[in-house]
Parts: structure tokens; sequence; C-alpha cells
């Protein structure tokens, strides 16, 4: 029996240890069951506000502050057939942002409290070496993980902004060395402490992460690496706008990686100021953006050119698709950007369980429905985190346009009552 069949009958197993989790389950089956038949088969039906955003955003931030287990970290997920997860060190570190982001934008005390649990146990479980293992905490072996350093090197790094530590800038600036270090000279990162030994395009979210650390480290070094990565991604960047490289083997390829790759590119090319990497990211992103605006849904894979894959829906690739189109209008000020990215939201925000067991409420399955492939009966702890992302993205760019419009309008009022009449500009 293959790895992943044994560990799908063991999560199965997981409900005759919980027997409470089966009525849930069933009632998440059947919802999405229903949702899935009769739901409008139009992008009209996300353009009136049906869940408030702050009330999902709250609901999102309460999941993943009930997901944060007693070492500090946040599981990866919780299973309808096994229950929550060990710690995740790789989300635990990029949801620190999100959570200080949360903090800031209510002032609610817990998400930073979360937050900075979070980094003090990311510290304990550091490599020497600067780097950190893979996997869930406690299964892997010592193996250390690029992309994971790189994710968790974003929360540290906002660990360090907020408070200034000494110590952790010491251990941020040894993560990203231990990066630069095992770098290959082309820009890309593979072999032994990259996913199956390859290099990968959506390792742009480490290019994004030594790219922060550049912007406090102020070390040339770091900021070099990043460029040289984003260098080697654009290299793969098709006229389609379609970007190869993603190189995972007997893994489809899902929406969620696609996005990474987008979304890296898009993050480095305005930290570096790179027009090339921001053009190539709103290339691609623009082609997402007219397939969801034509079929009114983003589909769980691709196969390359952007050729029609899985029909489940992917929820996290398409929370990063909107923190993306979210970013774009923020750098280009084109509202078709914002227009599909509110669209996007009101989908997912329809989708988040605002009642029911504390387990399933304001959680985000891996996939819709339920039963899609990517993280199938399980709510997973980084589409909390990236759905946050874009709601947090939408409050703080439609309150600045709310402010723009008034503005607007108040100097237009001005004008319009000091102008002189033709008659006194003759006299």
């Amino acid at each position: 029996m293959t790895t992943r069949t044994l560990r799908a009958l063991n999560e199965t197993a997981g409900l005759l240890r919980g027997p409470q989790r089966i009525i849930p389950l069933i009632a998440k089956l059947a919802s999405d069951e229903l949702r899935t038949t009769f739901a409008a088969r139009h992008l009209y039906s996300y353009t009136s506000t049906t869940v408030q955003t702050a009330n999902a955003l709250q609901s999102l931030i309460d999941w993943i502050l009930r997901a944060q287990r007693g070492d500090g970290g946040i599981a990866a997920y919780y299973s309808f057939l096994s229950g929550y997860s060990a710690s995740y060190p790789e989300v635990t570190g990029y949801i620190i942002p999100t959570l200080y982001d949360f903090a800031q934008a209510t002032g609610n005390p817990a998400a930073t409290h979360a937050a900075e649990r979070a980094t003090q146990w990311l510290l304990t479980v550091q490599m020497s070496s600067g780097a950190f293992a893979g996997g869930l905490h406690g299964t892997s072996q010592g193996q250390p993980s690029i992309f994971n350093t790189g994710q968790i090197l974003q929360g540290l790094v906002r660990a360090h902004i907020e408070s200034r530590s000494a110590q952790i800038m010491e251990r941020v600036v040894a993560a990203g060395d231990w990066l630069v270090t095992v770098q290959q000279p082309d820009g890309a990162w593979s072999g032994p402490a990259a996913y199956q030994g390859s290099a990968h395009t959506y390792y742009s979210m480490v290019s994004w992460a030594l790219a922060q650390l550049a912007a406090e480290s102020h070390e040339p070094r770091h900021a070099a690496a990043a460029n040289k990565n984003i260098d080697w991604v654009l290299k793969h960047a098709k006229p389609s706008g379609w970007i190869d490289g993603i190189n995972l083997r007997e893994h489809p390829l899902y929406l969620h990686f696609i996005a990474y790759v987008i979304q890296g590119i898009l993050e480095c090319g305005i930290l570096l100021q790179r027009e090339d990497a921001i053009a190539t990211a709103a290339k691609s992103a623009w082609v997402l953006l007219r397939k969801f605006e034509t079929k009114k849904r983003l589909l769980g894979t691709y196969q390359p050119e952007f050729k029609a894959g899985s029909k489940f829906t992917c929820l996290t690739g398409n929370a990063q698709m909107s923190c993306v189109w979210l970013r774009l209008f923020e750098v280009t000020g084109d509202l078709r950007y914002l227009n599909a990215a509110l669209k996007m939201n009101e989908m997912l925000k329809q989708l988040i369980a605002l009642k029911g067991r504390r387990e399933v409420v304001g959680g985000v399955a891996g996939s819709y429905p339920i039963w899609g492939a990517y993280q199938p009966m399980r709510l997973i702890s980084w589409g909390g985190k990236f759905l946050a992302d874009a709601l947090l993205l939408e409050q703080r760019l439609t309150r600045q346009v709310e402010i723009d419009c008034d503005t607007k309008s108040k100097n237009s009022e001005a004008d319009s009552e000091f102008k002189p009449e033709a008659s006194q500009c003759a006299s």
C-alpha cells in the first residue's frame, strides 16, 4: 500500500477515536452538496454583501487562535476525520504578519499575544544552521527545508519590526544567510533541502521573504539573492501569462501553487522596484481574472498554458488571487482588479461557517466541495490566513477609495462654488 493510502486510512480511522466529529462531517457534506447543486451560476450573486467583512474576518482569526496549540505553534489543519494536526512551523511563521495586521486594524490584543507566542515557539525549533525543518513539528527528522524557512522568515521579519528585538534580528539574519548559502548559481533553489530535490518557481515566495529581510538588514546579499531568484523565475514566463517550473511530481498543478508563483513575483517586484516582475505577475493575474469574470469560478487545478483542469475549487488559491488583484489595484489604480477581488471575497465569505461546532466556525476548507482533491475533509490554517489577508486588504483599500472619493467630491464642490462667472472675468 502507498504512503498516501495508509495516511488516508489512518485519518479515516480517526472517526473511531472521535465519533463526535461524525455529525459535523455529515452536515458539511450535505451543505456542500446542496450549495453545489443550487448555487446561482453567475457573478451577480457576489455583487451584494451577504456576509459582513468584519464579521467574517473576526471569525477567521478566532479560528486561527483556537488552532494555536499549547506549544505556541499553529495546527496545519482541523480534519473532520481525525481532528487537529500537530503544530506546523511553516504556516505558524507566515500567519504571524496576518495576526499583527489584524491586531493593528482592530486593536485586538489576543492576536498580538498569539503572534508573540508563535514567534517564541519558532525560535525554539530553529536549527543551528539558521534553517527550519519541513513538515509537521516532530515528523521531519531534522531535514531542513528551503521553502519552509522562507515562509517562516516572513513571520520573523515582521516579529522583529514589531518588537525591535536584537535576538529576533539575529535569528532572522541567520535564516536569511542560510537561504543565501544554499542558493544555486543560477538563482534557483534545489538539492536536498528543496521539495522533491527540484527547483520550483513557486519559491518566488522565498525571494519575497528575502526582500523583506533586505529592507530591515540593509545587507546587499539578501536583496541580491532575491533578485537572482526572480531573474530565474521570470525566465519561465510564457507569452500566454503561464509561468512554468512549478515542478511537482505526482501532484496536479493546484491553483494554490500557481498563485504562490504570481504572488511572490508581484511582492518582490514591489519591494525591489522591479517593473519587469510586476508586469509579469500582472499578465498572469489578468488571465485568471478574465477566467473568473467569465466563468464565475477558478478551477482547482490547471494544465500548462492555463488549460482546464479539475473542476473543484481550491479556496486557498482563490484567496491568494484576491490578494494579488487587490495589490495590483493598489499599484495600478485599475478598478477592474478591485472589482474582481470584491466578488471573490464575497464568494469566499459565503463558504465560511458562522455557526456550529467551535472547531468548524470560521474555518476555511482546503477544497469546495469539501471532498475535492486539495486537502479533502480538512479546514486548513493557511486557507484562513490568506482569506484574512484578502479581507484586511479589502478593508484598507476600500476605505482609501472612500476617502479619495470624498476628497474629490469636496474639491469639486469648492471649485464650483468659487468659479467666477464669465461677466466677472470680463470686467
